[in-house]
């Protein structure tokens, strides 16, 4: 696994909107970056391992559950940088459109919780603007409709 503080190279991550009827799946981050923030799970894709499997074993570690992959919804670059103006985290994450499979929702490895959200209720969580075009871009390929997300 390459390091990922302070990378040589941009590290490839994936990340899943989990759909589950009108509700999609929000994790509590258990470390950096974004450490205690509400996000989508997901994590680095380990070398030789495609972007579909990859998110599949990602949020089968996290949350304890199988999900089906639909398509990529999109893609975005995440850089933190130090107090000195040096690359601290640099990820370049690919977001899926995904539903629930089976299984029971947990919080495993890095994640210190895991919640089904109904969508007209993510307004009440504070969301990255990546997180929020995710989810927006996957709702082009759930069937639930909402005019208010």
């Amino acid at each position: 696994m390459k390091q990922r503080t302070y990378p040589e190279c941009p590290i490839p991550g994936v990340g899943a909107v989990v759909f589950r009827d009108n509700e999609v799946l929000l994790i509590k981050r258990g470390n950096p970056p974004l450490q205690d923030t509400w996000s989508l799970p997901g994590g680095a894709v380990h070398p030789w391992e495609d972007l579909k499997h990859a998110v599949k074993r990602e949020i089968r570690e996290e949350c304890g559950i199988e999900i089906e992959v639909l398509d990529l919804i999109t893609m975005f670059e995440y850089i933190e940088r130090d107090k000195e103006g040096r690359i601290l985290f640099h990820y370049i994450v690919f977001d899926f459109a995904t539903e629930y499979a089976s299984g029971l929702l947990g919080h495993f490895s890095d994640v210190h919780d895991a919640q089904w959200v109904e969508v007209d209720r993510l307004g009440e969580y504070t969301l990255t603007d990546a997180v929020r075009t995710a989810i927006a871009g996957g709702l082009a390929f759930h069937s639930y409709d909402s005019d208010t997300y």
